[in-house]
């Protein structure tokens, strides 16, 4: 028996260097390293750091990266035009170590090395600093930048009866952005481009907004071999949903084109533009956009309309939240089942509104979304510097001829 025990310790002992190959700082605990923190605070953020054996130049990074996201904070308060509370700061941890962020991720019902950053639900943002593959750190940090910032501006308070009435409720607040359009904006938020002085110290975050051509390949890869999630199957989805990168990539596409070519006409009718404007200068921006003589509008007229979308977001789109709430919270067991509630009458009271401004436009959202679709081929190729065509996907073609796909020129 003796000999059995010795056997099978020594069995594990010899496994342990093979199953830590590659660890490297990522399992502290093995690798016998402490974990340390540095922080540092700006007017918005406190940008702390955690991993083992910190040295001034890593200590560096949370000053960039807090100067950063103070670059970001400009973008983000442009877009909803809703300023937060003085002295609220925001909390960002990036850590050095998988091993730590994977159990802060854990913590939120994230499994190990599944994401990279994540923003929880008290608007606190972990992001795991990794430099080997895409996205980078700095698009992470602006992606979940993002949702942080719509936790802080735009989502409601959490009314007292829902933590009265709610078991082991805590969430301070209800988010009012549905899940395409929270995660179509984060992404849209990617691009960004640092520019550094000579010192390398963050001075302007150029490109926020620009085609995000990651995505861009996935949606058209989607789009040309007719596998493209639906528009409305997507603007269903719900926090807690599961999402595939395919899905990402279609909620990149819609919210791209809604701050783009759709946006201009939906957003002038929903804030009532059109009566202080005049018809003249609306008619005037749509044919801008729709000028088939010029490089494709979307790389070359960006309009920031999207925060008009999302200021609709502040009185929960028109719901009855009173009624919502008492209806969210009546039989729930436990948070996870409010929260489903909360969020599906977000989605589908944000689906409404879309749909009855594409109805004021003479569209469904299914008229729309070959529109749209059309939009993202056209894009694609003119991002990878062809001279630009529609070709119809297969979907669409219906009885045409495979061999022969229909082509035409200009902007669709």
């Amino acid at each position: 028996m003796r000999l059995a025990n010795y056997l099978r310790a020594r069995a594990v002992l010899l496994a342990l260097p093979f199953l830590c190959v590659g660890c490297g700082d990522d399992l502290p605990g093995l690798t016998g390293g402490t974990l340390q923190n540095t922080e540092y605070r700006s007017e918005h953020y406190c940008v702390r750091i955690v991993g083992t054996r910190l040295n001034p130049r890593i200590q560096e990074k949370t000053r960039e990266a807090a100067l950063m996201m103070e670059r970001m904070f400009d973008i983000y308060a442009g877009l909803e035009e809703m300023p937060l509370p003085p002295g609220d700061v925001m909390p960002i941890w990036i850590h050095l170590s998988r091993f730590e962020y994977d159990r802060q991720a854990a913590l939120h019902d994230y499994p190990p090395r599944t994401t990279h950053g994540f923003c929880n639900l008290d608007g606190e943002v972990h992001v795991y600093y990794r430099t080997d593959n895409p996205p980078s750190p700095e698009a992470t940090l602006m992606h979940e930048g993002f949702h942080q910032y719509c936790h802080r501006a735009v989502h409601y308070p959490t009314p007292p009866e829902v933590l009265a009435r709610v078991p082991y409720y805590t969430r301070r607040k209800l988010p009012t952005v549905p899940l395409w359009l929270n995660e179509g904006m984060a992404m849209n938020m990617e691009t960004g481009r640092i520019v550094t002085d000579h010192n390398g110290t963050a001075i302007a975050v150029d490109d926020v907004g620009s085609v995000n051509v990651a995505r861009l390949d996935v949606l058209a890869r989607l789009i040309g071999n007719n596998r493209c999630p639906s528009v409305r199957g997507l603007m269903n989805k719900i926090m807690g949903d599961q999402l595939t990168t395919d899905d990402y990539a279609v909620m990149w596409g819609i919210v791209f084109d809604l701050r783009m070519a759709t946006g201009n006409a939906l957003y002038v009718r929903e804030q009532r533009e059109i009566e202080r404007a005049g018809p003249e200068a609306v008619r005037q921006a749509i044919v801008a956009a729709t000028d088939p003589t010029r490089p494709y509008p979307y790389l070359k007229w960006p309009v920031p309309l999207t925060g008009r979308f999302l200021r609709a977001c502040r009185v929960a789109w028109g719901l009855d939240v009173p009624a919502v709430v008492e209806m969210a919270a009546t039989g729930a067991q436990e948070p996870r089942d409010f929260d489903r509630q909360w969020n599906r009458a977000i989605t589908r009271a944000a689906l409404a509104e879309f749909e009855k401004l594409l109805a004021d436009q003479g569209q469904t959202l299914e008229e729309w979304e070959q529109g749209w679709r059309r939009r993202m081929l056209t894009l694609h190729t003119e991002v990878k510097g062809g001279a630009y065509q529609y070709v119809e996907p297969d979907g669409v073609r219906k009885a045409r001829s495979m061999a022969r796909p229909d082509v035409r020129q200009g902007v669709w």
